[in-house]
């Protein structure tokens, strides 16, 4: 006897499919788990989503963004990529954080006093 999926299963199969959709977007360096006081995680039995919380009325992304991408770009490419997954939810996107450009060495180390 099959039944429809449970609402756990669900929830990881969109939290999952979220993940994988917003880490494809080039604007994208990471997905964020976000601070102390506010977490956008997904709880699942015996792991967890971070940087995607799916509610019953939106989905929260939060993401560590590349250095030199405007955030409105950003947002906009999270929320494209994510909204054939939302269910007519409410898409919301946090930039957390952005990633550093590679710093270059010096080109000479420091001269040794004399």
């Amino acid at each position: 006897m099959s039944g429809s999926p449970s609402p756990v299963t669900v929830e990881a199969t969109t939290a999952d499919a979220v993940a994988a959709a917003v880490l494809r977007c080039p604007a994208v360096a990471a997905l964020h788990p976000g601070g102390l006081l506010h977490r956008t995680v997904t709880y699942l039995p015996g792991r967890r989503v971070d940087g995607v919380r799916v509610d019953d009325d939106r989905i929260a992304v939060s993401v560590v963004g590349r250095q030199g991408i405007p955030v409105v770009l950003l947002a906009d490419q999270v929320r494209s990529a994510v909204a054939p997954l939302a269910g007519g939810r409410r898409v919301d996107v946090h930039v957390a954080d952005l990633q550093r450009l590679a710093e270059e060495p010096p080109a000479l180390p420091p001269a040794a006093p004399a």
